[in-house]
């Protein structure tokens, strides 16, 4: 039989700490820093709805998942919408049915961005696909899918960068508070002038950026916040942030200031980080979804990751089901199922970052008003 219990992170056992981490050690994919205990736990610092659901068999550990719980039942992957990754953290061989575990958590419906599935725990589930990227750096001189014309270009736009505001250099790890600040201010700034909604705003995610970055860096144990600065001339033009643990980062934030747009900052950037993230002793370097038109130039490494919401194999589960398949049915005779399903992206974005309804109605008024700004992109 199997039973599941609802912890908070900072009172899980040291057996079940210890199990986590040999699963994130077994499978790859799981070893993401945004799937880590210590990310689960950092959010939990800053969110009173943080819970792991622990599955067990006669007293041993199977699997965890980690989750918002939200009203109604509901739940949301830790961090969303930053985590970019959904997961049923398992060893290999102890698997069951996530539709099961949703049930035996008490939770109805669960909203999955980034699902990575090695082990079938989600089969059946059909969601929407999207193509994930990263850098993997374990290959001595990566090779990615930049053409020589497109090479040739990049190298043209950097000599001439540096030409005009002098030696382009990459500091990494960087903690200097001013550059930090000043990534936050420029990417909110460009939220604005695109007229989505500013998801660095809410005070939990602010919250977490600062409490990451201030963190010692120790690469081997600890997750920090991981901030890359290119700097021409010794002026700050372009950062990477995100949480590095181990030899692994994930960046959620890129920014570049709009001055040096002429020069293309972001893929001299992303030809020119290899080196000096391998110095670092940084082997893997995950650039996840969305952007794709630059990733699959950049990256050696893809996946297809799905999205969309689960429900349990429970009644409240199957009714809820039942419902969303009406909607989507309904929006297909109509001729608008992509609209609806763009709308719904949004709206859940919206609510995973608002916790409160002030914040929410804010929220939708806002991206109603900019709606016609953002499809002008």
């Amino acid at each position: 039989m199997i039973t599941c219990d609802l912890i908070a992170p900072r009172d899980l056992s040291e057996t079940d700490i210890g199990a986590w981490r040999d699963m994130a050690r077994q499978t790859f994919a799981f070893g993401s820093p945004v799937l880590s205990l210590d990310f689960c736990a950092a959010v939990a610092q800053v969110r009173d709805d943080v819970k792991v659901a622990v599955f067990r068999r006669a007293g041993k550990t199977l699997a965890f998942l980690p989750h918002h719980r939200r009203p109604g039942q509901f739940a949301r992957p830790v961090g969303a919408p930053f985590n970019d990754y959904t997961a049923l953290i398992s060893f290999p061989d102890t698997v069951f049915p996530t539709r099961e575990a949703l049930a035996l958590a008490g939770i109805r419906a669960f909203q999955v961005s980034g699902l990575i599935d090695p082990y079938g725990a989600f089969d059946g589930f059909e969601g929407e696909p999207e193509d994930a990227y990263g850098i993997d750096l374990t290959h001595g001189e990566t090779v990615n899918n930049v053409d020589k014309k497109h090479l040739k270009n990049i190298n043209r736009l950097r000599r001439r960068l540096e030409e005009d505001h002098g030696e382009i250099r990459f500091e990494l790890p960087d903690f200097t508070p001013e550059h930090f600040e000043a990534m936050l201010a420029i990417k909110r700034a460009q939220t604005a002038q695109t007229g989505i909604h500013d998801f660095l705003s809410a005070p939990w995610v602010q919250a977490l950026m600062r409490q990451l970055f201030v963190r010692p860096a120790d690469t081997q144990t600890q997750l920090y916040g991981h901030l890359t600065t290119v700097t021409a001339g010794g002026k700050p033009i372009i950062w990477h942030f995100g949480p590095r643990l181990g030899d692994r980062i994930h960046p959620w934030v890129s920014a570049f200031d709009p001055a040096y747009s002429a020069y293309s900052p972001g893929q001299i950037f992303l030809q020119g980080c290899q080196t000096p993230l391998r110095e670092l002793g940084v082997n893997y370097y995950d650039l996840s979804t969305g952007q794709q038109h630059y990733k699959n130039a950049f990256c050696n490494n893809h996946s297809v990751v799905q999205h969309g919401r689960l429900f349990a194999a429970s009644g409240q589960g199957r009714t809820s089901e039942t419902l969303s398949r009406l909607i989507d049915s309904g929006g297909k005779a109509l001729g608008v199922s992509h609209l609806t399903q763009r709308l719904g992206r949004r709206l859940d974005q919206l609510a995973s970052l608002e916790l409160d309804l002030g914040g929410r109605v804010n929220g939708t008024i806002y991206a109603f008003a900019n709606a016609r700004k953002r499809l002008s992109q």
